[in-house]
């Protein structure tokens, strides 16, 4: 009698009892993934497709290439005629069912994703579901979590709105379709070493002046020794030969870039596929330096087709069976041997915490787990001596000097993955809660971060080496931002935070574009998604309804976001995903540059009023000597939503916790896919209000995301004494800027009692102004602004100065401003040149020339009440303070900030 459970042949027909079965709908991968991703039908058919035979280019479709199905559909015929032939009987046509757990297509997942755009009244059902979108018919669903950065990214373009348009449906690639380039001629070919022993080492020499000074996994006289013995045509293991084969792909990887002459990485690395069977055979330390070779061809070529993460993944389970993560008694390894182990372990701890930030997922091993001690800072030529001496304070660099410190902020890494991006804040009972207050523990980070970046070891600028100090400084911003932005543990960040972010994510771009410019970037893809994603905080810090807009630079802002498209379209030569990330920039940038310059003309064609009040900064206008109120630009309240991780649903956008279906391995360009195919709007014409400033639709979208209610916030601010104006010709970066604000405004109200909201400090750039000299002005050519040999009046330079504007009174000595003169002077030295001793003398254009202090204020009044003369601002407090308690009472946090601070002030008191 037959069963529920037996399944029939499909040519059965209609089964016993009449009833029709229900139709289950599975999904089967016909299409390419070409036509796929240009969203175009396609006839499936073999071994080519139409569409990619006239591109001529390989056709590849459900995760797998078409002529290999072909050959197991042919095996399977060949099976079954063996079978036919030597045991008759068998009925073929009674193959086995196909059961739940073996459906390729996985038929459930329609239903989840339909699921997911339906229900949203459960928060963690909407948590767990989010993001599950299909890109490649019958692919798993893949996890990309919260720190990678993905949900930030759409984040901020679904907060832009439906406008910022990122084109759903590509042109058909029609200069590619009429070249018809054969498909053969795309495969690499295994590529001979040079001929010319001076060539491979060329080569090899650059691998390990950029990668090696990273990730020192391997041992660089070994490495010559063996590029020796191939070409004395002596014998060499074929783990050597694989390594070989690997340093000169990644070395010409790297000069194929900089030289801009196609070297041939790809037949090498195609030379080393043939051996990679035998070098990766039994777990050993060189096998797990063989999968460090093969993730570092994989961070830098995307033709690799490796799945990094697996492979990671793979090279760390290796080195924990092999103890790597563990110190073992010395008299079981050789010290060269403990100090290649260590050098080995840190470099796979390394990019197992880089690749679960980027990726959002578990670290592949905990802290807890591993003995954390560094390799000695020894240079790989002293590495093999005796008892080897590590470098010590005074010493030059070494090749490890840099690693070591990257290792260290690998551990910081760590730290604020466990404490910001955890999956469940809920301690285990059996563990003790180690961060109880999350707040000062970023304050404590943030300071320990700082001093990492003091202590980075700097090589000199005329060294090879010079670049991994710009490195390590785009790291540490890397990792501020981390801290800063929003995140699982600290939703919505309040200004001072987002200032400092947006600070950081400028000096990242800035920094980017001077490797860029000195021929040193290095166009890895981890790269392409540090600078999209540092671009993405700098809108994020403009719009969101508690950023800097009403503060920020706008011509900075504007030059950071021109150098970043620049240097993305750089790397779009290597890297497709950054063309499309740098077509999603200058559409937002757009759309930022049209709201402020509406607000331009709205203050060319309705002048200030004379009585109003006085902007913060009035930079000039490009090509204008009108200046302008930036300060008084409509900033929307609601301008991004407020930011929710475990309850939010913003119109199907995937926030959170992300699982994405990739094609194939799933290898690093599909990761940066995700951020550049998010399928957000981001269009720049349509209705625009010109009376207000404000776009509707726009601010319709915001406002129907956000808990703000959709008013226009107009910041104002009024600069009065006491004044600091800067003037600088040092190229002064946002950090040092706020650090010398804060300097002076902390020396000033500490000197003289004065309330810190009424020091105010301006900072302008010497080129940029207007100078006269005897009556007539000094034009500066535009090609000389970016140097400080600018020359004026008979030769003298521009120069950084400081000119302060403050109240005299008889408790305000002269000695006492000298000494405040004196106390900036020192802060300056401090924050723009700390590598020179006091007595040394800095270069003109980084010394601070002069400080001028005046005074003589007749008479004036701040928001409503008199200014007080000079020393008697406590009394003059006193009597006022039950009006600064009623503003501050009223919500006027300048108020709210004083009576607090007037509250703790010992001499208030006893007044």
């Amino acid at each position: 009698m037959e069963t529920d459970m037996e399944r029939r042949p499909a040519s059965s027909g209609v089964p016993q009892g009449g009833q029709r079965p229900p139709k289950t709908r599975t999904r089967i991968a016909t299409a390419c993934t070409r036509c796929q991703k240009r969203k175009i039908r396609c006839d499936a058919l073999s071994p080519a497709c139409s569409a990619c035979q006239r591109a001529g280019v390989p056709c590849l479709g459900g995760g797998s290439s078409r002529d290999y199905v072909n050959e197991l559909e042919a095996r399977i015929r060949w099976l079954e005629s063996i079978i036919q032939e030597h045991a008759p009987d068998v009925d073929l046509s009674a193959g086995p069912g196909r059961s739940p757990s073996t459906d390729g297509g996985n038929p459930s997942r329609d239903s989840q994703i339909t699921q997911q755009a339906g229900d949203t009244q459960s928060p963690g059902k909407i948590t767990d579901q989010i993001g599950l979108i299909s890109l490649t018919s019958g692919t798993d669903l893949r996890f990309l979590g919260p720190s990678s950065g993905l949900f930030f990214t759409k984040f901020v373009l679904a907060g832009l709105g439906k406008r910022l348009h990122v084109d759903k449906e590509s042109a058909p690639d029609t200069a590619t379709d009429t070249l018809a380039v054969p498909s053969d001629l795309l495969v690499p070919q295994p590529k001979e070493l040079p001929l010319d022993h001076r060539h491979a080492r060329w080569l090899s020499q650059t691998y390990f002046n950029v990668v090696h000074l990273q990730f020192p996994f391997l041992h660089e006289p070994s490495y010559w020794e063996t590029i020796d013995k191939i070409y004395d045509h002596v014998q060499v293991c074929v783990v050597a030969e694989f390594q070989v084969f690997m340093v000169l792909a990644i070395g010409a990887t790297i000069l194929s870039r900089r030289t801009r002459v196609a070297l041939s990485p790809e037949g090498y690395y195609a030379s080393a596929m043939n051996l990679v069977a035998g070098a990766i055979k039994m777990p050993s330390v060189s096998c797990v330096q063989c999968t460090l070779l093969l993730q570092m061809y994989a961070l830098n070529n995307p033709t690799s087709g490796l799945s990094l993460w697996t492979l990671h993944h793979h090279g760390l389970a290796m080195g924990i069976e092999l103890g790597l993560h563990r110190n073992v008694p010395e008299s079981i390894f050789t010290p060269f041997e403990r100090e290649i182990r260590r050098r080995i372990f840190w470099c796979t701890y390394n990019i197992d915490r880089l690749l679960s930030t980027l990726m959002g997922r578990p670290m592949g091993v905990v802290d807890e787990q591993c003995d954390l001690n560094y390799p000695s800072d020894v240079d790989d030529t002293h590495l093999k001596t005796a008892h080897p001496k590590p470098r010590q304070g005074d010493e030059p660099l070494t090749n490890m000097s840099s690693a070591i410190h990257l290792f260290k902020l690998a551990r910081f890494n760590s730290e604020i993955k466990c404490v910001l991006y955890c999956g469940d804040r809920q301690y285990p009972p059996y563990t003790q809660p180690v961060i109880t207050d999350a707040e000062s523990w970023r304050v404590d980070i943030l300071n320990r971060l700082r001093q990492w970046r003091r202590d980075i070891p700097r090589h000199k600028e005329t060294s090879s080496r010079h670049y991994i100090n710009i490195l390590c400084e785009i790291k540490y911003h890397e990792l501020l931002m981390l801290i800063l932005r929003p995140n699982p543990r600290f939703h919505n960040p309040d200004k001072a935070t987002i200032r400092e972010c947006f600070s950081s994510a400028m000096a990242c771009s800035e920094l980017y574009h001077k490797l860029y410019m000195t021929n040193m970037l290095h166009f890895g893809w981890i790269s392409v998604h540090s600078l999209f994603l540092c671009v993405m905080v700098m809108f994020y810090c403009v719009w969101t309804p508690r950023g800097i807009a009403d503060e920020a630079d706008f011509d900075s802002l504007m030059r950071a976001l021109k150098v970043s498209s620049d240097v993305l379209s750089a790397m779009g030569e290597y890297w497709p995903e950054a063309k499309k990330s740098r077509d999603v920039l200058d559409r937002v940038s757009t759309a930022t540059i049209r709201r402020f310059t509406q607000n331009l003309n709205a203050v060319r064609n309705n002048p200030v009023p004379p009585d109003s009040q006085t902007p913060v900064a009035m930079p000039a206008v490009p090509g204008s000597d009108q200046t302008v109120d930036w300060n008084i630009i409509d900033v929307s309240s609601n301008s991004l939503p407020s930011l929710q991780f475990e309850d939010i649903n913003l119109g199907g956008v995937p926030f959170g916790l992300g699982y994405e279906a990739f094609d194939q391995s799933f290898t690093s360009t599909d990761i940066l896919s995700q951020f550049f195919n998010s399928g957000v709007d981001v269009m720049m014409g349509g209705s625009y209000d010109f009376e207000h400033g404000r776009d509707r639709e726009v601010d319709e979208t915001f406002a129907t995301h956000s808990q703000f209610s959709p008013t226009v916030s107009r910041v104002t601010k009024k600069v009065d004494m006491p004044l600091y104006a800067v003037s600088h010709a040092a190229p002064l970066s946002l950090d040092q800027k706020e650090a010398l604000a804060e300097a002076i405004t902390h020396l000033h109200a500490d000197r003289f009692k004065t309330p810190r909201w009424y020091i105010n400090v301006i900072f302008t750039e010497a080129s940029a102004q207007t100078v006269f000299v005897g009556g007539r002005r000094v034009s500066l050519a535009p090609s000389l602004q970016p140097d400080y040999n600018i020359l004026i009046n008979g030769g003298k330079r521009l120069v950084n100065h400081i000119t302060a504007r403050v109240r005299s009174g008889p408790t305000r000595s002269r000695e006492s401003f000298n000494e405040l003169c004196s106390d900036i002077n020192s802060a300056w030295h401090h924050i723009v040149h700390p590598e020179l001793k006091p007595s040394e003398l800095p270069p003109k254009e980084l010394e601070l020339a002069a400080i001028f202090i005046t005074s003589e204020l007749l008479a004036g009044m701040k928001v409503g009440f008199p200014v007080p003369a000079a020393g008697t601002e406590i009394a003059w407090a006193k009597e006022h303070f039950e009006s600064f308690k009623e503003r501050a009472a009223l919500g006027d946090e300048d108020f709210v900030d004083y009576v607090e601070e007037l509250e703790k002030k010992p001499e208030f008191k006893e007044h």
